[in-house]
């Protein structure tokens, strides 16, 4: 029997209005998505009123989680203080200068001193953006660690490395140099694509990359700039021997940091959950004349909320 013209104009509603349901489901997914990125604590600041003073390592603030808070590794915190309308990083040991805003690789050093967060600008289709890893810099097609374009990673020729999945960055973990690799001649496969959402999310691990003798720590964070824009990957980069990092020595790159970090946890991997840190002026009469300062705090790139407490009379 012959559907009707009815009947066939009830079934495309039908299957045009599921189709506009699905996809306005869809729409709403990608638009609410939230990323794994960041943290749920809020850190509260109490500015003290030792800052009255002109010396050059005066207390300047103490700092604490709110309750209930998770511990976060300082390979990936960011702390900045605003003061006057200056800023001053806060650090255990150096900041990261200036960088040219028109360099396609921006790296900033985090609050351990010796982690960079990278991101790269991997927009262009057509050319490559190449990334030397060890002085943290742009550079050339015949001299560089790791190449960009879009969602395209490949390491230069010659280089050894290996993945290691379900590890962080500041995790102490054993490196077999049997498992290395020297596969360069494929992208790598850095990433999963989640359908539902519409997302680049890379995998969860740490790759291994030896260059010129020398082992770095690379752990991509995100395929995202901080206004949600693809073809901007980020990661966070060190080396297992810091002291002889060419980024780390560069003084055009970073300088001792005006306002450093103290704290009572001989365990400098991670800032406890529980734990109250200071921040000292570090040699340089930064604030004086009951100055009054703000805090800004990023966690894997992501804005940290801030509680700004009454001063203390300490």
């Amino acid at each position: 029997m012959k559907l009707s013209i009815v009947s066939w104009s009830r079934a495309f509603l039908g299957l045009a209005l599921a189709v506009a349901v699905i996809a306005g489901v869809w729409s709403v997914m990608v638009v609410s998505y939230e990323s794994d990125l960041g943290t749920e604590n809020g850190i509260t600041v109490t500015q003290y009123n030792a800052l009255a003073t002109n010396g050059s390592d005066d207390v300047l603030a103490s700092l604490s989680f709110e309750e209930g808070a998770e511990d976060l590794p300082w390979s990936s915190l960011q702390l900045q203080l605003e003061i006057d309308g200056e800023t001053y990083g806060c650090t255990f040991g150096s900041q990261s200068t200036e960088v040219d805003e028109a360099s396609r690789v921006q790296p900033s050093l985090g609050a351990d001193g010796l982690t960079f967060l990278t991101q790269v600008d991997a927009t262009r289709e057509e050319q490559f953006t190449y990334v030397d890893v060890p002085n943290q810099a742009s550079s050339n097609e015949s001299d560089y660690t790791l190449r960009f374009s879009k969602t395209d990673i490949h390491m230069n020729d010659g280089l050894r490395w290996q993945f290691v999945e379900g590890e962080s960055i500041e995790n102490d973990f054993t490196i077999d140099e049997t498992q290395f690799v020297n596969a360069t001649e494929e992208r790598l496969d850095w990433y999963t694509y989640d359908l539902a959402v519409h997302r680049v999310t890379p995998n969860d691990g740490v790759y291994i990359v030896e260059q010129e003798g020398q082992f770095f720590k690379i752990q991509f964070l995100t395929y995202y700039n901080d206004e949600d824009e693809a073809r901007y990957p980020t990661m966070l980069i060190s080396s297992l021997s810091p002291e002889s990092f060419p980024a780390l020595n560069n003084p055009d790159l970073v300088s001792p940091s005006p306002c450093r970090i103290v704290s009572e946890d001989p365990d400098r991997a991670s800032w406890d959950g529980i734990e109250e840190i200071k921040l000292l002026e570090n040699g340089l009469n930064i604030c004086s004349a009951n100055c009054d300062l703000s805090l800004v705090a990023t966690f894997e790139g992501v804005n940290v909320r801030i509680v700004q407490s009454e001063t203390s009379g300490a």
